[in-house]
């Protein structure tokens, strides 16, 4: 057996073993679950297709979150020269519930997240949920370091701001790494 063909076997297991991942920070960027599924299914494809680029030695789920980020953007820019057409139902998701939400506070979160530009959600969901570094979200978003920590700390004090607004928390600084 040729030992490219062995090392592609292995990247396509790693590859998989990802997916609960992949879905994860494709549903943070298209804030719809179906979307995300698409998104990750053009991104696997993608991968798939160029398995030979990737380097050994680097990370896969860097390497795989890069090619999910630059499908969305594709996917954005498509749609931007197409026309934008928003469903009932997506404009629904990105509304946020009043004060006093009433729903869980799971509910209340993810209409917050879904509320944060795409940057930031972005940024926020591969540093805090993910557990990148600032360095290697940067590496994957396309951006310096810097701008990464800039994202999170505004994505930070939005979400706070929301959630003061809601009345169920006062210390701003409550949303972080490991909080509850």
């Amino acid at each position: 057996m040729d030992g490219t063909f062995g090392l592609d076997i292995a990247l396509r297991k790693e590859l998989a073993e990802l997916l609960p991942r992949a879905l994860r920070f494709a549903r943070s960027l298209t804030r719809d679950a179906v979307a995300a599924e698409d998104l990750v299914q053009t991104a696997y494809i993608k991968a798939v297709e160029r398995i030979a680029q990737f380097e050994q030695g680097t990370r896969l789920d860097s390497w795989l979150y890069r090619i999910i980020q630059t499908s969305w953007i594709d996917e954005k820019r498509r749609d931007q020269r197409q026309g934008n057409v928003i469903s009932f139902e997506d404009a629904r998701e990105t509304a946020l519930p009043g004060l006093k939400h009433g729903g869980t506070d799971r509910m209340f979160l993810q209409a917050a997240l879904a509320s944060l530009a795409e940057e930031q959600r972005a940024a926020l969901t591969l540093v805090l949920i993910e557990g990148y570094s600032y360095r290697e979200a940067g590496d994957i978003l396309g951006v310096p370091d810097g701008t990464v920590m800039s994202r999170v700390a505004r994505a930070r004090k939005t979400l706070a701001s929301l959630h003061d607004d809601d009345g169920k928390a006062t210390d701003k600084d409550s949303i972080q790494r490991g909080s509850s």
